[in-house]
């Protein structure tokens, strides 16, 4: 199950044993350094070094704006996180809203759903790896603010369309693919700009606010995006999303931060060029690499379902878009205890436990999907499971995009992100439609059980990597890219 996705939401210690106390090889390679005086291992250090040591944490970073006191008292950040918060807000509205105009007015079918779901996770495929030489190449709030406002018009059409006339499929996939490919830029821009926002010292803590934030925003948008269907109808609900991307607009032009202009870059540079140094640092930096490679097999599960779970509630378990805004808002609950706990669970037992313990949760939270019938006990016990899922995924994403961002070099930002981002989404559409053709075939729950159980390959790939051994330190050579091997 999944909740309501957004971007203005879509890597300490490398121990020299296993977790059953035999000896194995240093994952992380060799260069391990030693504190003087203490024969410690040195802290885990990113590009900024930031520092963990022992079980607290010890964060001597470089001054960012407004580097000293909380977060809170940063008006460029409130701006930054109210804007975003808005804009999830508007989102959870149009998860509730698209489904009921596809399942509920159009009377769409199964492979119609899922090709809804396709047209919207297509653009990821295709833009990501452009959108983050795009970023590295321009001023990142800009592209945010303007792919805001063009999302605000695209949304527009749908509400302008049934007064006019009438909405029909071929719409739906245009608006989906539309908003998607613009989200996606919209997408790499917000989170590189992020570390130049607030200075690389902040950014875990960042990244923490943003998602309790978020979280809260989701909960109150899926909650009332029921209620806006019903008291308004779908087509016009879906203006409370249009109005949110406007107000999100606003507020990030009334940033007073100087972002710097990026670097030149050198002559005869070609974007293809630009691409494949992004997809070099990703692929040959073993800690990113790992923890791109689980999140690529968490979104595809995660697309199979999401291309489902909306029809197979409303359908075949006879809810009602209220009662599926409640349970999808239930959510946010859960990802707001997750924004919570995972920085002080990183501090204790560092990056590796946590996103393991994160992952394992989520086949878990699946069961009450494939087990329960209509009615009262089955929505509590879906949205339980809602609440476990989403806690885990915020608690995991917050933190693997915090490691990712403190790693990437400044000159890498908008391409590391968005490699990252390519080689996760790019397989969601083709998710998407096999999730559509098993459903057609074996039936929805089937297929959904099928989807619940391969949420636990995520988990085996994160294990069997570099990852599984980050605690609490790690030597300075896990910033370090592998080289090429000498023909």
């Amino acid at each position: 199950m999944t909740s309501a996705a957004s971007w203005r939401t879509s890597p300490s210690c490398c121990t020299a044993k296993a977790s059953n106390g035999s000896c194995r090889a240093d994952p992380c390679g060799p260069g391990r350094q030693r504190e003087p005086n203490t024969g410690r291992d040195t802290a885990w250090r990113g590009r900024n070094s930031h520092t963990y040591e022992g079980s607290s944490q010890n964060v001597p970073h470089r001054s960012g704006p407004n580097a000293p006191g909380s977060l809170w008292r940063d008006r460029d950040f409130r701006h930054y996180a109210v804007a975003q918060g808005i804009s999830v807000t508007g989102s959870g509205v149009t998860t509730i809203a698209l489904s009921v105009l596809a399942v509920v007015e159009l009377h769409a079918s199964t492979f119609n759903v899922a090709l809804i779901a396709f047209a919207s996770k297509l653009p990821p495929l295709l833009l990501s790896l452009h959108a983050g030489v795009l970023a590295d190449r321009r001023r990142k709030r800009p592209l945010i603010i303007t792919c805001d406002l063009l999302c605000a018009a695209v949304l527009l059409t749908l509400p302008t369309a049934q007064f006019l006339a009438r909405i029909t499929l071929i719409h739906l996939y245009a608006v989906a693919l539309t908003v998607a490919a613009l989200q996606v830029i919209g997408s790499n821009a917000s989170i590189s700009f992020l570390p130049s926002l607030l200075g690389p010292g902040r950014i875990k803590d960042g990244n923490a606010k943003m998602g309790a934030g978020n979280s809260l925003a989701d909960l109150i948008g899926t909650n009332s995006g029921g209620a806006l269907v019903v008291a308004l109808g779908a087509a016009r609900a879906i203006t409370v999303d249009a109005s949110s991307y406007l107000a999100s607009a606003l507020l990030l032009w009334r940033i007073r931060h100087h972002e710097d202009p990026p670097p030149p870059r050198k002559a005869g540079t070609s974007q293809w060029a630009e691409i494949r140094e992004g997809l070099t640092y990703t692929l040959r930096t073993p800690v990113v690499r790992s923890i791109v490679l689980s999140n690529t097999a968490t979104s595809f599960v995660l697309a199979a379902s999401s291309a489902l779970w909306s029809l197979y509630l409303l359908r075949e378990l006879h809810w009602s878009p209220t009662a599926l805004g409640i349970v999808m808002g239930a959510g946010g609950a859960g990802g707001i205890l997750g924004a919570l706990v995972w920085q002080p669970l990183e501090r204790r037992w560092g990056p590796g436990p946590v996103m393991l313990g994160a992952l394992s949760l989520n086949p878990l939270a699946q069961i009450p999907l494939v087990l329960v019938g209509p009615g009262l006990g089955g929505q509590i016990a879906i949205g339980i499971g809602m609440v476990i899922q989403t806690g885990a995924a915020v608690c995991h994403g917050g933190l693997q995009r915090a490691v990712r961002q403190e790693l990437a070099p400044d000159e890498l930002q908008g391409r590391a992100q968005a490699t990252g981002a390519w080689l996760a989404f790019s397989l969601r559409p083709f998710a998407a439609l096999a999730a559509g053709g098993l459903g057609t075939w074996l039936g929805l729950h089937l297929t959904l059980t099928l989807i619940s159980a391969a949420l636990v390959i995520p988990f085996l790939v994160l294990w069997n990597s570099p990852v599984r051994d980050l605690g609490t330190a790690a030597p300075a050579s896990l910033t370090a890219t592998e080289e090429p091997a000498n023909p």
